[in-house]
Formats: structure tokens, C-alpha cells, sequence
């Protein structure tokens, strides 16, 4: 399992709520393509081995786009109740992800904030995240949870053709043995998030009305 050119899994400062420090993502995305090869060599040295490996290599990627993926976004003022709230990254139902979330984010912050990651399986618990993930077997749940979450300001994210068609924001694709995504910012209008630039620039494809 390959990343399409970039991947990056650093501490430099994140994208927070004001619009400037977008500029900050210029750095991050200069050192990506120098870390992609070193973190796709450090996962091929795994011990699992077949399918399993080939999965647990997957999700290990999209985990690390996913907490990357709060460094491209604004929030509205507001968004976090208190200036050391947490952020949160929730992900539907029982997943491998999980695991792979919490591997990723242990022992990092965002902007100071500590970075938690639960399982989701109410709307209430869809309100409360920052970002929130859909596995494919949980489509099901997207007609119930991601106009909601939307509204409440919530960055979605999948990996599946049946979320991108329900106006899921970020949705994961595999090209070969590569992961990349694509942006619908169509769906991301529905929120008050702000996607930065660049990361528009790194997406396989960017869906709006005016294309």
C-alpha cells in the first residue's frame, strides 16, 4: 500500500481558527513528498503479512491523512467549547480505524488541544466530533448522520462510492495500491468549514457546482 506522492506526519503547527495560518500549510507540504517514502518503507517492514497486512497498511495511511486532514481546516469561532477543549475524531460504528487512530495520535496535539478518538454509534456522538469517519460497512448510517454533522460543523470523511453520493465531504479512493481522495466542496458548503487551498491541491479530484 502506496500514498500518491505525499504523506505527512509531523508535529509542525496546525491550521487553527483564523484564516492566515493557512500560510503555515506551505511548510507542511514541502516536506511531503521526503516522508512519504520513509513512512511507506517503515510500513512495509511489518510482521503481518497477506491481507491483514495489506489492510492494517491502509488503514494505518488514511489514519494519518485523517489527523493531517485537521491541519487544512477552519473552524467557526465557537466550534471548540473552551480554549484546551479536545479535539475529536469519531468514526461510526467498529472499525479498524480505530485502532489505527489511536496509533496515530498518541502523544500528539492539535494547537495544544489533546486529540481523542471514539466510536460513534448515536447522533449525539456524531454532534460532538470534530471530524468523523465512515467505514464503508456503516454507509447505512449516512443518510441519518451526515446532514447533521454538517450542520454541526462536523468534517466528514469516508471511503466509499455511496458516501461521496450522499454528500460526504472527503472520501478515500484507491487508485492500484495508492490512497488518495477527493473533495466534495459542494457538501463542505453545507458546514461553516473552510478547507484551505492547499489541500484542495492535493486532492485526486475537487467536486463543486461550477465544474
Amino acid at each position: 500500500m502506496q500514498l500518491h506522492g505525499w504523506l505527512w506526519l509531523t508535529d509542525e503547527p496546525a491550521v487553527s481558527n483564523t484564516r492566515p495560518e493557512w500560510r503555515r500549510c506551505r511548510f507542511a507540504v514541502g516536506i511531503l513528498v521526503r516522508l512519504a517514502g520513509l513512512l511507506c518503507c517503515l510500513m512495509g517492514m511489518s510482521g503481518a503479512s497477506g491481507a491483514d497486512s495489506s489492510s492494517a497498511k491502509e488503514y494505518q495511511i488514511k489514519a494519518a491523512f485523517v489527523y493531517n486532514f485537521l491541519k487544512f481546516v477552519e473552524y467557526p469561532a465557537g466550534r471548540f467549547e473552551k480554549t484546551n477543549s479536545p479535539v475529536v475524531i469519531g468514526v461510526v460504528g467498529n472499525s479498524t480505524m480505530t485502532a489505527a487512530l489511536e496509533m496515530t495520535v498518541k502523544h500528539r496535539k492539535l494547537n495544544g488541544r489533546d486529540i481523542l478518538v471514539k466510536t460513534v454509534e448515536t447522533l449525539e456522538g456524531t454532534k460532538e466530533s470534530h471530524i468523523l469517519f465512515f467505514p464503508a460497512s456503516e454507509d447505512k448510517l449516512a443518510d441519518v448522520f451526515l446532514a447533521p454533522a454538517a450542520a454541526a460543523d462536523v468534517l466528514t470523511v469516508g471511503e466509499s462510492a455511496a458516501f461521496a453520493e450522499k454528500n460526504g465531504m472527503i472520501n478515500f479512493v484507491l487508485e492500484g495500491d495508492k490512497v488518495r481522495f477527493e473533495i466534495n466542496m459542494d457538501a463542505v458548503g453545507l458546514s461553516q468549514l473552510k478547507v484551505s487551498a492547499q489541500l484542495q491541491k492535493l486532492a485526486k479530484a475537487v467536486r463543486r457546482k461550477s465544474n
